[in-house]
């Protein structure tokens, strides 16, 4: 990379500088649908107190594919004497482009001590490709194709269609290397994966395929919708190789007019049911009731815009727990949607809990339904209502489960439980039990007794730590144990990804290691891991410090990298504490 920067500077047309800060991005000027090509940012902050305060803000890349990023920094001494360095950032982006036309690129933005600095947007004209093929949009080496095709591609807007992808190849052996399915995110569709599953290879004149995965395409617009391809990975001796299908059109038509005021979006055919499903027959003020409304048939689910509960003054309820359960069966998407309502009734007397109107678009019989409103009568009573409606052998009930339930009973045998003659005491036990109430409290008082006595003991203090030797050992236990703890928090924060805690994190490891040692800046700690630790491993913390300052501000991370630095600052600090 230090070899391409100065072409690659030739090639910025599009420099801001201000003082002592440069920022700079390469113009593309044209390219072609998902054809990768380099964007390279460079950063150049000169001076010693010039800091950058945020990580390079990058402009909307929703119209390109990232197929990898890349970062170096180099540190360039102009004056030894005055301290005058050059701190330059360069980063690299792999973008694809999603659709043919103009597409802009935005402003890219960082802060460097409390100024904001950026380049100008630019525009790139984005060609369609000029190889067109059936089967495939992307070939391999070893001859792999992928072709996506769909059943139906004249739907209605929110009509689902089956997509099913298949590869291609002249060797069974290539089919076991296609894995790493990713389907495409597109604001026009949505598309939800059926099944991974890989079919038996089929064979037609000289040629295998086999359908490796299926997807329901859900179309929220209407007119010309393009599907962008779907990518896979194929697995080789020396590394991993992306291939690419074809793209699909759609022809999505709109909805006939005539649909009912309260339609939303639901396209299919469905049925919806209201249920009670608490277990008492009566209904109590004030008390929970578990209402459910349930949509079932085939459609759009995942889209779908279930019917809420109307608001009255008779009831209050909360928030619905929602529910989907869906499987694809017969080119169609079919499932429950179920919302379960918790509602509190307010007054006496007979209520009827309803929901919003349900209507929806049939494409097979070209029509609307209006399945209208469903509601639920409730019948409720007071406490003292149930109470007078039940029987006596019922309230006998009520009150016997009631005491079981509240009272703690011991377990008794039968055939041992005897009456016997209270006319009569039995000294035996008065005497028994007195004297061991004496023996416990003659034994209180000699451990009272021996408590007084260990207090009045003159405090003994342990001898301070006045050698080298045993400080700096008390500094390697304390910082082992926060070391260990450190740790294991830090592989947490990199398996879920949150990287800016997991910098600000290690910021606090590398402040609490050099504050247990009784340093305070950063050159003052590196003068004494050469001293104690060689000038080879200073080099290393040297290196690692530049590292994590990239990953800092650069503006992607990536996993590997987060990765490598983990294992960096475990292999590091674990010697730092030895």
């Amino acid at each position: 990379m230090k070899n391409r920067l100065p072409y690659i500077l030739f090639l910025f047309s599009t420099i801001l500088s201000y003082g002592q800060v440069t920022l700079a991005v390469s113009e593309v000027k044209d390219q072609k649908v998902n054809q990768p090509f380099n964007l390279t940012v460079l950063l150049e902050i000169a001076g010693e107190n010039m800091q950058q305060e945020t990580p390079l803000r990058m402009p909307d890349t929703s119209k390109f594919d990232i197929i990898g990023t890349a970062s170096e920094q180099n540190t360039i001494v102009l004056d030894a004497k005055k301290g005058n360095v050059l701190n330059q950032m360069v980063y690299q982006m792999v973008l694809s482009p999603k659709r043919a036309g103009k597409v802009t690129f935005g402003s890219v933005l960082v802060t460097v001590n409390g100024k904001i600095y950026k380049t100008e947007p630019f525009e790139i004209n984005v060609r369609e490709n000029d190889k067109k093929s059936s089967v495939a949009a992307t070939s391999h080496s070893d001859e792999v194709y992928l072709n996506m095709e769909v059943k139906d591609k004249e739907v209605y807007k929110n009509e689902p269609t089956i997509a099913v992808l298949r590869a291609y190849s002249r060797d069974y052996n290539n089919f076991r290397k296609v894995g790493n399915i990713h389907y495409p995110r597109d604001r026009n569709i949505r598309i939800k994966p059926v099944s991974f599953a890989k079919s038996e290879i089929e064979s037609h004149s000289d040629i295998a395929s086999q359908v490796i995965a299926v997807f329901m395409i859900f179309p929220s617009e209407t007119g010309s919708v393009d599907v962008p391809p779907v990518s896979a990975s194929i697995s080789g001796s020396s590394k991993e190789e992306k291939i690419t299908s074809n793209k699909v059109r759609l022809n999505v038509k709109k909805l006939p007019s005539g649909m009912p005021i309260h339609f939303k979006n639901a396209v299919g055919n469905f049925a919806v049911s209201v249920a009670n499903n608490s277990t008492v027959e009566v209904a109590e003020i004030d008390k929970p009731v578990n209402i459910s409304i349930q949509i079932s048939g085939s459609g759009n689910f995942g889209t779908l815009h279930l019917p809420k509960m109307v608001n009255s003054a008779d009831y209050v309820f909360f928030e619905p727990k929602v529910s989907v359960k869906t499987n694809a069966k017969d080119n169609r998407l079919n499932g429950i949607l179920k919302a379960d309502y918790v509602v509190i009734p307010k007054r006496p007397g007979p209520i009827s809990i309803s929901f919003e109107n349900f209507s929806y678009f049939d494409p097979e019989t070209k029509k609307y339904v209006d399945l209208g409103s469903q509601s639920i009568a409730l019948n409720v009573k007071t406490p003292q209502q149930i109470a007078d409606s039940k029987t006596t052998l019922e309230k006998v009930n009520d009150y016997t489960n009631n005491v079981l339930e509240t009272v703690n009973t011991p377990v008794l045998q039968t055939h041992n439980l005897k009456i016997k003659d209270k006319s009569r005491i039995n000294w035996k036990i008065v005497f028994g039990n007195l004297a061991l109430m004496a023996g416990l409290l003659s034994l209180f008082l000699v451990i009272k007794k021996k408590m007084t006595h260990r207090n009045l003991k003159p405090v003994i203090t342990t001898k301070p730590i006045t050698t080298i030797a045993e400080t700096e050992e008390l500094i390697r236990n304390k910082l082992s144990v926060q070391f260990d703890d450190n740790i294991k928090y830090l592989k947490k924060l990199a398996e879920n990804k949150d990287f800016s805690k997991f910098i600000s994190v290690y910021e606090e490891i590398n402040a609490d290691t050099k504050e247990n040692f009784g340093l305070l800046t950063e050159s003052d700690f590196k003068k004494y891991l050469e001293t104690h630790k060689g000038q080879k491993f200073a080099d290393e913390y040297r290196a690692l410090s530049e590292q994590i300052l990239v990953e800092k501000y650069a503006p992607y991370h990536s996993d590997e990298h987060i990765d490598e630095l983990l294992k960096s600052i475990v292999r590091i600090y674990s010697q730092i504490r030895q």
